[in-house]
């Protein structure tokens, strides 16, 4: 299992680094804050599919509340939540 402790996060920079701490170091990466990178980075971690519990999500509801570029009619939470969740097959999320 893997905890990444978002409650204290006051950007999308330290978002970064908290998932690079947590799961993508760890296995041998470096994540820029890509999304199409965050996404292949899910699949990393051996055995599939392993537990991430993120702690802090409503926080990180609210401060990653906007666009992460006019490229995304989403805003960046929303995104970065529909990543996770479509990456069942890898890891298993649990939002708290």
């Amino acid at each position: 299992m893997y905890q990444a402790d978002c409650r204290h996060i006051n950007s999308y920079i330290d978002f970064i680094e908290v998932f690079n701490k947590t799961i993508i170091e760890p296995v041998g990466g470096k994540w820029n804050g890509n999304l199409d990178a965050f996404n292949d980075y899910l699949s990393w971690p051996k055995p599939n599919p392993y537990h991430l519990v993120i702690l802090g999500s409503e926080h990180c509801a609210e401060i990653l509340n906007y666009k992460e570029s006019e490229r995304h009619e989403k805003k960046l939470w929303p995104l970065l939540r529909e990543i996770l969740q479509e990456n069942g097959r890898w890891v298993l999320v649990d939002f708290k």
